[in-house]
């Protein structure tokens, strides 16, 4: 009997062309709907009417993604294969929903970025972030499309860890490129480079630029829905965590040797 069931799913942005399908390059919706097709879950994306509850970049990572398809295969052994079928995405959550359900109709998304501290006036990004709370036109923080570009965002918002600014922001739907334009504003206010007028005029839809903040800082953290989902945490998707873990301490330990080494010559 064909179900219908919603995945949540991981995975670092930085191995993948973004999340959208697209000729010859390597992207999140394509992993996926091969390794549904190694399983033998589905026969294709269209066949089992394959969808994503949002796009992200290339280089942005996700914690709370999520995909739905219709398949034959018996939800308790799901998040299993595709763990095992799958080196590069993590799969650990999953709930049935009726077959009419698109994951694109979510009640919450929830984006974080991570920017490096530099001296920033915390004050000023805090009064910045806050200024993109409410319903707005985004048109000078996005990339236009044919779609409307009257949004509202429900938080927005900043706090110091050590020497990074966590950035958090909400809202049931965001534009392309919205988050990282609205991060691109808040860095510039903190950094003196811009003022809150600044932004002001560009939310009223003046000609004021802030730039674009990196993809790779950029988190999708969760997506919300009226319903839950079954979390699991399966012995192939432990051992994959490993791995990535052992590989990212590695690239930080090299990073770390390098940033040395850098300062060793700068000081001689």
């Amino acid at each position: 009997m064909t179900s219908r069931y919603a995945v949540k799913l991981a995975y670092d942005g930085r191995e993948f062309y973004g999340s959208q399908r697209q000729p010859g390059v390597l992207t999140v919706e394509d992993e996926i709907i091969d390794c549904l097709r190694r399983v033998k879950a589905i026969e294709g994306a269209d066949q089992s009417r394959f969808r994503s509850a949002s796009r992200t970049d290339r280089g942005v990572s996700a914690l709370g993604n999520v995909v739905a398809f219709n398949t034959d295969f018996q939800k308790s052994r799901l998040l299993r294969a595709m763990n095992s079928s799958s080196d590069r995405v993590f799969f650990y959550g999953v709930a049935e929903v009726p077959i009419s359900f698109s994951p694109r109709r979510a009640r919450r998304r929830w984006y974080r970025y991570f920017l490096p501290f530099e001296g920033h006036d915390m004050e000023a990004v805090q009064q910045t972030a806050a200024l993109f709370v409410g319903e707005h036109d985004f048109h000078r923080f996005c990339r236009v499309d044919d779609r409307p570009t009257l949004r509202r965002v429900d938080e927005a918002s900043a706090f110091l860890v050590g020497r990074t600014i966590v950035i958090d922001i909400k809202a049931r739907e965001f534009l392309r490129n919205m988050v990282r334009r609205m991060v691109a504003a808040i860095a510039e206010v903190g950094a003196g480079r811009a003022s809150l007028d600044d932004v002001h005029l560009a939310i009223d839809g003046k000609e004021v630029g802030f730039g674009l903040a990196p993809a790779e800082a950029l988190c999708l953290m969760d997506i919300e829905y009226p319903f839950d989902f079954e979390v699991a945490c399966p012995p192939t998707m432990d051992r994959k965590l490993k791995h990535a873990l052992h590989r990212n301490f590695f690239e930080m330990a090299f990073l770390s040797e390098l940033e040395g080494r850098v300062k060793e010559i700068e000081g001689r």
